[in-house]
């Protein structure tokens, strides 16, 4: 590149535009070498820009640059002769964006790039701060509620408030309810929550009369022992009266005259450990109830041919234990529709035949 004239005694030298901003200051205000003309108006950013840097632009006339002393406003061989290049690069380096400022700005950006992650390590320390104070809390309360729970069990069982004080006794009809209260006596004082079935099963074990039995509780003091007895189906004469038998055998009591409902037992029937009586039995068991007192005797070789007698004198053949509740229906649409029947025959439901 040709240097201008006009600068007497300067060595021509090529201007490195790409310099770093430090040197490029003095090579763009030093000693007037490597300054291409063609720079435009803009070079009035050079005094402001020079001044920013420390150095004193030169006057018209002189051929050094004297760091310190002000710089020159108007007029200066360096205003006349630099040109729009020499501007721009001027303004470069006033407003940072040459290579020095290109290293502050990624110093700024650094900077504000660790600010941020400061901001997000804060940010997720507080967060998981947060959550763990949340589970902690979380917890708290699942142990708050847990003692809750054990003190108010503990109370419930431990405490004497909830400790039974009266005993009832419901459903007892042959079974003496004095005697029962007698054997439930020993859980007078006994937590309630501590009243177990297999306590309450031994004490009502020696009253036979009892089929099965529920218990209650009834806070805060109150036991109550609901008893089903025994019914008894089958009646076994014997010779100063009758042995009545549940469905399972048990004795339930003895009579000096038949109850009404309980047919007597003929043949293998009055043997209680016989299939004959277990047909039988669970027949009588399940029949209505209107029926049942219309029934007299009952008879039977085997569990296959289970036979009544009723109180007007008609035999019913009922044969085996099936369908008990079809027989019946079928039974008694019989007995109001035939007037003169002597025997009839429903052990087959669908087909049944009188006589």
């Amino acid at each position: 590149m040709k240097r201008p004239g006009g600068f007497d005694g300067a060595p021509d030298a090529p201007e490195p535009l790409e310099e770093p901003a430090a040197e490029g200051a003095e090579r763009v205000f030093g000693l007037g070498a490597g300054v291409d003309p063609g720079f435009g108006e803009e070079s009035a950013a050079a005094p402001r820009a020079a001044a920013s840097y420390g150095v004193r632009l030169p006057t018209e006339g002189s051929g050094s640059v004297d760091r310190g002393a002000a710089a020159p406003r108007s007029g200066s061989w360096l205003e006349e002769r630099l040109g729009r290049t020499g501007s721009a690069e001027v303004r470069t380096a006033a407003n940072g964006d040459g290579p020095e400022g290109s290293v502050r700005g990624a110093a700024r950006e650094l900077r504000r790039a660790r600010r941020a992650v400061r901001r997000r390590e804060r940010r997720e320390g507080r967060r998981f701060t947060a959550h763990g104070r949340r589970r902690r809390r979380y917890w708290l309360i699942a142990g708050a509620a847990i003692v809750a729970l054990a003190l108010f069990v503990a109370i419930g069982v431990l405490s004497p408030l909830m400790a039974v004080r009266e005993v009832r006794v419901a459903g007892a009809s042959r079974v003496d309810a004095e005697e029962l209260l007698a054997a439930l006596e020993r859980f007078d004082g006994t937590p309630l929550a501590l009243v177990t079935e297999q306590e309450v099963h031994r004490a009502l074990e020696p009253f036979p009369l009892i089929q099965r039995y529920a218990v209650e509780r009834l806070p805060p003091g109150t036991l109550v022992v609901r008893i089903e007895e025994r019914e008894a189906v089958i009646a076994v004469r014997e010779d100063d009266g009758f042995r009545l038998l549940d469905p399972a055998g048990v004795l339930v009591a003895t009579e000096k005259k038949r109850p009404r409902g309980v047919p007597a037992a003929r043949g293998a029937v009055t043997d209680a450990s016989s299939s004959a009586f277990e047909a039988a039995a669970g027949i009588v068991r399940d029949l209505p109830e209107e029926l049942r007192r219309r029934l007299t005797r009952v008879t039977a070789s085997s569990d296959q041919d289970v036979e009544f007698t009723l109180r007007d004198g008609v035999v019913v053949f009922w044969g085996d234990a099936e369908d008990t509740q079809r027989k019946a229906v079928v039974l008694a649409t019989m007995l109001e529709a035939v007037e003169q029947a002597a025997r009839i025959d429903v052990s087959a439901p669908d087909a049944p035949v009188f006589e």
